[in-house]
């Protein structure tokens, strides 16, 4: 059994950012689709915006929210003990 002792919080962050990224691209392509069909938005480079709005949102936010995880982790992990792992050979 290994033991996760701490975790760098930029590089969860970095993680974080890329998935919220992907998972805004999607939301905002989603969105662009529902507000053409409702007939709100029919201008074409609106698409655009909305896609890349809903992913810079997701992106920050999703960046943020994993450096303040890692970091909580971190203290909780110093406390009570780190999450417990096992690893094998591939």
């Amino acid at each position: 059994m290994k033991e996760i002792k701490r975790i760098v919080p930029l590089s969860v962050g970095k993680v974080s950012a890329v998935i919220g990224a992907v998972v805004g691209a999607i939301a905002g392509l989603i969105l662009a689709m529902v507000t053409t069909v409702v007939g709100v938005v029919i201008i074409v480079w609106f698409w655009f915006v909305q896609i890349i709005g809903m992913s810079l949102i997701c992106a920050i936010g999703a960046f943020v929210g994993g450096v303040i995880y890692a970091a909580i982790y971190n203290v909780v992990a110093g406390r009570v003990g780190g999450i417990k792992i096992e690893l094998g050979d591939a």
